[in-house]
């Protein structure tokens, strides 16, 4: 069968179904991925087939974000930082808010009018049979749609934004029917309508999900998922020498997502840290025995490190965390992900939507979380202790790990997906 896999250009977020693309290519089916033109080398670096649709970036006018930000003050902001774990605060006020903000703001740019033109135009010459798409990445839905293609979200955290689309419109079934806004249906809507289509919700939910995330972390929402062992890929990389001595002492990897960063010297943390300063956090970790690994460019750190830190730039988090007792990280999917099926245990200093998979790790007793605005270099010290001289957390990180192992691998699914398809697609 034809697949097409589509994703926004945000690399981190393309990693996690490189592997479930190479299964299907293994099985012998054809595969193409789809994406902004800035993410071909990515896609094409990890040996698949990329076609280009919608402008360079995801977003297309580099002036968008601020002409954002000034039309919705904190727009952005708002939607990374809104309480998606907070589920007896909500009211309707707010997430109708939230809404209009992520709609606006994040869906339709990263699926301009450009990219879900060229998204369709592709299909339609392609006519796969499966569209899988990148859980934000609407114009692979509204493709999927308008040929008649089986589709299927990919989602690489608990459905945390979704749960909160959900409770909105239950709480808007109550209201009188003026009140009844939905401003990411009535984007939808118009959208489709361009192509000949129309919406329902499953536009949003897929006809069914793949998912990475640990069945015991999942939010509840009624749909349809399909478990996938998360596989590490970060990318092509090359093993450092220094990786394959064995530590002499306990190994923390320390990353905190801003190795990416091209602009300047590394002298804030913010809002990766929060308050917590370059300088407060050296000082935290050099209290600990042992030795930590820091994913930070050295040519770029405006203060000298600690003497049991070592400062390595990018270094293939799959090869690394294997020797690590534990990890200091900022919620990323690729991180969390690494290190839960390593069995690594985590402290994750979190915001918004990555609260919720940071609340699960510490449920599951396989790691710590600490909401950023209360991180302090104290709070840090004593956290990383924990986590390295009480075995409990090792415990639950094996057992998280164990419980991720016994999903079906990439190439197990394939079959899965094979019959799936065959029940969703439409007759052509």
């Amino acid at each position: 069968m034809k697949v097409v896999l589509t994703c926004f250009a945000a690399p981190t977020h393309f990693y996690s179904m490189v592997p479930l693309a190479w299964a299907l290519r293994a099985a012998g089916h054809e595969v193409r991925v789809v994406s902004q033109a800035a993410m071909a080398p990515t896609i094409t670096g990890a040996g698949l087939t990329a076609v280009t649709a919608g402008p360079t970036e995801w977003f297309g006018d580099r002036h968008a974000p601020d002409l954002l930000n000034a039309t919705f003050p904190g727009c952005l902001d708002r939607v990374r930082d809104f309480d998606y774990a907070g589920t007896e605060t909500w009211t309707h006020t707010g997430l109708l808010a939230l809404e209009h903000m992520a709609s606006s703001a994040m869906w339709a740019t990263m699926n301009d009018d450009q990219m879900v033109d060229d998204m369709v135009a592709f299909v339609r010459d392609w006519r796969p049979d499966l569209v899988i798409s990148e859980t934000y990445t609407f114009a692979g839905s509204i493709a999927a749609r308008v040929v008649g293609a089986a589709y299927a979200r990919f989602t690489w955290a608990p459905d945390g934004a979704l749960r909160a689309r959900q409770a909105l419109l239950r709480m808007s079934a109550e209201l009188p029917e003026c009140y009844r806004e939905d401003p990411t249906a009535e984007w939808l809507s118009s959208t489709l309508a361009r192509h000949g289509s129309s919406f329902d919700e499953k536009v949003i939910t897929g006809q069914f999900t793949v998912d990475i995330t640990p069945p015991g972390m999942r939010v509840e929402t009624g749909l349809h998922y399909e478990s996938l062992r998360y596989i590490p890929y970060n990318g092509p990389a090359v093993v450092p020498d220094w990786l394959r001595t064995p530590p002499e002492r306990r190994r923390v990897c320390l990353t905190l997502g801003v190795t990416d960063n091209k602009h300047g010297q590394i002298d804030h943390l913010d809002p990766v840290l929060g308050s917590l300063s370059p300088v407060e956090l050296f000082d935290a970790v050099a209290e600990l025995d042992c030795e930590v690994i820091a994913t930070l460019d050295p040519e770029r750190l405006s203060i000298p490190v600690p003497d049991n830190m070592r400062a390595v730039g990018f270094v293939p988090l799959s090869d690394l965390l294997p020797t690590c007792a534990a990890v200091v990280h900022h919620g990323g999917s690729g991180t969390r992900s690494t290190a839960e099926v390593n069995g690594v245990p985590q402290l994750m200093v979190a915001e918004g939507w990555d609260l919720l998979r940071g609340n699960g790790i510490a449920a599951a007793g396989a790691g710590l979380c600490v909401p950023v605005e209360k991180i302090t270099g104290q709070v840090l010290c004593d956290s990383l202790r924990a986590l390295l001289d009480d075995p409990s957390f090792a415990e639950g990180a094996r057992r998280l790990r164990d419980e991720i192992h016994d999903l079906p691998t990439p190439a197990a699914l394939v079959p899965r997906l094979e019959a799936l398809v065959d029940a969703y697609r439409e007759e052509r």
